[in-house]
């Protein structure tokens, strides 16, 4: 078996396992669960283009990963370094994965929107937001957290999520 096969199941089991623990609060565990599905929703996902340089997880408004970020920004996604930045409206370009939070539920129809066919991957903790345009929204549903993807947005950013990440998928959408 190579070795990146291996390395996906590894991740596998480790979303897996993941999605089986409880969370309630933000807490730094809860903010650290949510950077490591970030970083596996990325694992899952194809990008058009080059896939050189720096993978930047962009988070918008307030920071909800706490220590999560520092963790991400060791590690490597597809052979390139990640980076963590906090971004606003004004200073998106460049990132290939946006987190929203719950706190910024407002502006998630407004974000997605304005990213349409922009190759950026957007997720986000809020109530329904994969129903509000986010590709992937993340939830806590009976004491554990699970996501639900919509394909559709996905399809307008261009990126193709991976089928085992969809068989993982609490629900998938495919609406306009």
């Amino acid at each position: 078996m190579d070795r990146g096969r291996s390395r996906m199941r590894w991740w596998v089991a480790v979303l897996l396992a993941v999605a089986a623990t409880g969370a309630r609060a933000q807490t730094a565990d809860e903010a650290e669960l949510k950077a490591a599905y970030l970083l596996n929703f990325a694992m899952f996902v194809e990008w058009p283009g080059d896939e050189t340089g720096t993978f930047n997880i962009c988070q918008y408004g307030s920071d909800t990963l706490g220590s999560g970020a520092s963790a991400l920004a060791r590690r490597t996604l597809h052979g390139r370094p990640i980076a963590v930045h906090k971004v606003t409206e004004k200073n998106m370009a460049g990132c290939d994965l946006l987190f929203i939070p719950a706190a910024d539920q407002a502006r998630i129809r407004d974000l997605t929107y304005g990213l349409r066919g922009s190759h950026v991957l957007t997720v986000s903790d809020a109530h329904d937001a994969a129903r509000q345009g986010a590709a992937i929204g993340l939830a806590i549903h009976e004491r554990r957290i699970v996501f639900e993807v919509n394909v559709a947005e996905a399809r307008r950013n261009r990126l193709v999520i991976s089928a085992k990440l969809l068989r993982l998928a609490q629900s998938v959408l495919d609406a306009p």
